[in-house]
């Protein structure tokens, strides 16, 4: 009997050692977590996403609930569940009804913290012009769409102890309505994200080098400082983001003033990079995939390392005045 103990106990032992860690998150490499970033992934879902057949995904025209069905899709087929019935977070701007794609990962859990990443998914749609007239919005803003798919995708195949939420917004072109909408719902659920990363125009390569973005609102927290401590010089900061306000022209900036927590957008437009800004020339392939999908990559490592670690975001000074 006492042999048979000792048996089961070391096999048992044996078992613990060798148990399969359900978040292996630490032990891998910003090489090992940027390789599950496919970059002809990356170049199927801005292509298609930026495709005339989309007609600027912009709702009253119909293109948005194309680009919204594939984001619903890829969310399926990835194992994000909806976070709302069938994905939906619904919402009218001047009489036309839309929604927020809005899907989680793994089981939403009240008591748990909470992160937030999202990107508007909507653009201008068709309009007058010389020559091509829809407005394709690849650098604005299927790539930070892109971005959150596929930080989706990859978030996925892990046991958090934090919910996530993915959020692909209708009508930012509006006045950010959809941010504003979903992030007003949030507070009458009492649903509050510890933080918000926002992705933006990330399709050009900063003026700074390759592989680096900026991040709005950069004095307003230490997420760049933690960012940068995880993944060096990814975050810079960029004196026009200031100077434009662009922390309140993105919709990072609704849940900052709905809900008071640190909400920041990260891009790699520079206002230096990219002539095609609200313009029929916003087309995928003038967009940089590779450099995307090295930000893209490297997002995922950053995050995911915030994420394991259970790094506070914490605001400044600064931002609360805002």
């Amino acid at each position: 009997m006492l042999k048979n103990i000792v048996i089961l106990s070391v096999f048992a032992l044996f078992i613990s050692c060798n148990k399969i860690d359900p978040n292996p998150i630490g032990k891998l490499t910003l090489q090992q977590i940027r390789q599950q970033i496919d970059p002809s992934e990356t170049q199927q879902i801005l292509f298609t996403l930026a495709a005339d057949s989309m007609k600027g995904r912009e709702s009253k025209n119909g293109g948005y609930f194309k680009a919204a069905q594939f984001v619903t899709d890829y969310f399926k087929a990835h194992n994000i569940a909806p976070f709302y019935s069938n994905y939906q977070d619904t919402l009218s701007t001047k009489g036309v009804k839309t929604y927020n794609v809005v899907g989680r990962i793994g089981t939403y859990d009240p008591q748990k913290k909470t992160i937030l990443i999202g990107a508007h998914l909507d653009h201008v749609g068709i309009r007058e012009s010389e020559g091509d007239t829809i407005y394709n919005g690849a650098n604005d803003n299927a790539t930070g769409s892109t971005a959150v798919m596929q930080l989706g995708k990859f978030l996925a195949q892990f046991d958090w102890d934090q919910n996530i939420i993915l959020a692909l917004f209708a009508d930012e072109e509006k006045g950010l309505k959809g941010a504003y909408h979903l992030a007003q719902r949030f507070k009458e659920e009492h649903i509050k994200p510890d933080y918000m990363i926002n992705f933006e125009m990330i399709g050009k390569t900063l003026t700074t080098g390759t592989n680096q973005v900026y991040m709005t609102g950069y004095n307003y927290s230490n997420m760049p400082k933690v960012m940068n401590t995880i993944s060096p010089n990814f975050v810079q900061f960029l004196p026009e983001a200031k100077e434009l306000n662009l922390f309140k022209r993105s919709d990072n900036y609704a849940f900052f003033k709905e809900l008071k927590i640190p909400a920041f957008t990260l891009s790699s437009f520079d206002f230096k990079n990219f002539d095609y800004y609200h313009k029929s020339g916003d087309e995928a392939k003038k967009m940089e995939v590779e450099n995307m999908n090295q930000i893209i990559g490297t997002a995922a490592f950053t995050i995911a390392k915030m994420m394991h670690q259970k790094i506070e975001i914490q605001m400044e000074p600064e931002a609360v005045e805002e």
